[in-house]
This record gives structure tokens, C-alpha cells and sequence, in this order.
């Protein structure tokens, strides 16, 4: 009976102190704003000379358009594939990433013409400059 108690006092202390960090949160100024990224699936399986569909969504309080970075682990060395802010394309794209890729709004990738050396796996990070959070998201290539 008495580690019942304990037990339940250690319970009510912990609630008592997450219920005073979430006003204190709440009563910032601001919100404390950050990008969250989802993803249907972690694994796409793709076909030699296909497309490949790297699906995310994100949310986010900012009106803002996201900087979105794709890259390709190989080797523990990440390589990007592609930066954007929003659907624009900046910086140069690697020649054998060119006429070969789209990105849209909400972050997804469509690889065209899929080769090989294409599979991997995918990270995918989102910012936006009002937003404290950077979202991460990670997809797995395989091509057949």
C-alpha cells in the first residue's frame, strides 16, 4: 500500500510538472513554431527506366516558402540531389541529376528515369526561415 502511494505521488508530481511547462510554454510570446514532415511510406520500390514518387508532406505556421533539401546517403557521405525553395530549383544540380527530377510544394520528389545508382536512401529536411524546428524525414529507394 505504501509503494501505491509512492508510486502515485511520483505520477501526480509528474503531471503537476508537465502541466506547468505547458503554460509556461503556452504563455511565450509567439509560438514556438517548427516544420513537421510525414511520409505515407519509408520504403518506394522503383523499376529500372521508371519514376520514383518520394512522397512527404509537411505543416508548418509560416506562410513562408520551405527551403527543401534532398540527398542520397552513400557511403555514410550524404550527396545532394536537390535544394529548392519551394518548387525553385537553386544552386546547380549535379549532371546526373539534370532533366531528371521535380519538386513540388509539399516537398515530395519524382525521380524520372530511374537508374541504378539511384537507389539509397533519401533525406529529405525542411525550413522554413519563421520556424525554430527544421522538420527530417527519410525515405528508402530500392530499383529493380
Amino acid at each position: 500500500m505504501k509503494a501505491e502511494r509512492k508510486a502515485l505521488s511520483k505520477v501526480r508530481t509528474a503531471t503537476q510538472h508537465l502541466l506547468l511547462w505547458c503554460v509556461l510554454v503556452s504563455s511565450l510570446p509567439g509560438r514556438i513554431q517548427g516544420v513537421n514532415i510525414t511520409s505515407p511510406g519509408s520504403l518506394i520500390r522503383g523499376s529500372l527506366g521508371g519514376e520514383a514518387l518520394l512522397s512527404v508532406r509537411y505543416s508548418s505556421y509560416s506562410p513562408d516558402a520551405p527551403v527543401i533539401k534532398w540527398q542520397l546517403k552513400r557511403d555514410d557521405k550524404p550527396v545532394t540531389v536537390v535544394q529548392s525553395i519551394g518548387t525553385e530549383i537553386i544552386g546547380n544540380l549535379r549532371p546526373e541529376y539534370r532533366d531528371r527530377i521535380l519538386v513540388f510544394e509539399n516537398g515530395t520528389l519524382l525521380l524520372h528515369n530511374l537508374k541504378l545508382s539511384d537507389e539509397g536512401t533519401y533525406e529529405v529536411e525542411i525550413s522554413i526561415t519563421d520556424d525554430i524546428f527544421t522538420g527530417e524525414g527519410s525515405i528508402e529507394l530500392t530499383v529493380d
